[in-house]
């Protein structure tokens, strides 16, 4: 694989990392804040002993590849600091554009790093058919002021089924829909892939996807065979 790419070092973000790197040829490792803490560390050990390539991304950032274009609207730069401790708020914020479509990817960020990135942006930067969402639905992630920025049409939610965390929260939910934003679910629906010819969007779930009538008319939803599909159970 070409990148792979660490949102923030909280060990929910990182634990499966040191498989991946003993499993995979990558090409390079993206990060955001250097934080001091012992997993971020064996990690950064691991990858330079795979000689595999450390680059720290921050807000403004631009890369380029096959005509898709991206750019890092979070973290700020911390100037070669090195913080403390991991926080939701370090997580990388990248936005892809490819032909007419675009998705953001907002790690676990919360309202404090929303805040600061609707200060520095303008509203082309944020735009994004399709956003996942911060912080695996937390109520304190996707604010209505960040949403109103965006303006998805497609919300994608990783969530463990019956987390002890409560996610995703039922406010975080009302917000979405009160906006007209379609929601896939990792917890109701597995994994969810998102591809694009830079025209439409293409859906498709491990378990099988919302029916397509709840889908945008440029959005074509799909499901796996029936043999990968599960019961969902309430």
């Amino acid at each position: 694989m070409d990148v792979v790419a660490l949102t923030h070092a909280h060990q929910d973000h990182l634990g499966g990392l040191t498989a991946v790197f003993e499993n995979f040829r990558v090409g390079k490792l993206w990060i955001g804040r250097e934080v001091s803490t012992a997993a971020l560390t064996q990690l950064e050990d691991l990858a330079r002993e795979k000689k595999i390539p450390i680059e720290h991304e921050v807000r403004g950032k631009k890369f380029s590849r096959d005509g898709a274009e991206g750019e890092f609207l979070w973290p700020e730069s911390s100037r070669g600091e090195t913080a403390p401790s991991a926080k939701n708020d370090d997580s990388l914020v990248l936005r892809l554009r490819y032909g007419n479509q675009s998705l953001l990817l907002a790690g676990d960020a919360e309202k404090e790093s929303e805040r600061a990135t609707l200060a520095e942006s303008d509203a082309n930067e944020l735009r994004a058919d399709v956003l996942k969402i911060g912080h695996h639905g937390s109520k304190n992630s996707t604010m209505p002021e960040f949403l109103a920025a965006v303006q998805p049409r497609i919300g994608i939610i990783s969530s463990g089924e019956g987390n002890p965390y409560g996610h995703p929260s039922p406010e975080l939910l009302e917000r979405l829909e009160k906006a007209g934003v379609r929601i896939y679910r990792t917890d109701f629906d597995g994994a969810v892939h998102v591809l694009t010819d830079g025209t439409r969007l293409k859906i498709s779930c491990f378990v099988a996807c919302p029916e397509a009538g709840r889908t945008a008319s440029s959005v074509q939803s799909t499901e796996q065979p029936k043999q990968l599909q599960h019961k969902k159970e309430k």
